[in-house]
């Protein structure tokens, strides 16, 4: 009989790399960015996707984010960077990752991962918001201001993500 659960049996190489950029110290920044990016590019390139492959990541999806609402983010990350790599061109994908990168503790990659939703849509409010995040954990006043800035302007008509912008307010004043 064949699984049909979300897990993935043997991590990729490119998912083995990432996990092992996420236990490196925050003082290898230029190091973790670079790798990541080349990992990121590779999946890129192979990103394209048959109809049993997307119902496949799709159950994948499935069970991340099932993970990820339980707060059960390191055993949700390897399915989100599968996911992330297997179609970076899904936003969702690249979001998830973020998100669950940055509840880890890990905003340097999280930010990666929300300015690679980015790149996807350019208008996707809450990749900007949570980079603005990130960049205010990393102690980037200036950058998290500008991202807030652009965030603000693009879910200015969104009541969605008052409470957000507000939250990232608050950080950033503190640090004055």
């Amino acid at each position: 009989m064949k699984d049909s659960s979300p897990s993935l049996a043997a991590p990729l190489p490119e998912i083995t790399q990432i996990l092992a950029l996420v236990n490196q110290s925050p003082g290898e920044f230029p190091d973790k960015l670079h790798r990541l990016q080349d990992t990121l590019a590779d999946g890129i390139e192979r990103a394209s996707l048959t109809a049993p492959e997307f119902e496949r990541l799709e159950k994948v999806y499935e069970g991340a984010y099932e993970l990820y609402q339980a707060q059960r983010y390191r055993e949700a990350l390897p399915m989100a960077l599968q996911l992330a790599i297997s179609n970076p061109k899904d936003i969702r994908f690249l979001f998830m990752a973020g998100m669950i990168l940055q509840s880890l503790g890990d905003p340097l990659l999280a930010a990666t991962f929300h300015a690679c939703a980015l790149q996807v849509d350019p208008t996707f409010v809450p990749a900007a918001f949570r980079m603005a995040e990130c960049y205010t954990a990393l102690e980037q006043d200036e950058e998290a201001r500008e991202l807030l800035e652009v965030s603000l302007d693009m879910g200015r008509h969104s009541d969605e993500f008052f409470e957000l912008q507000r939250l990232i307010m608050e950080r950033l004043a503190q640090t004055n």
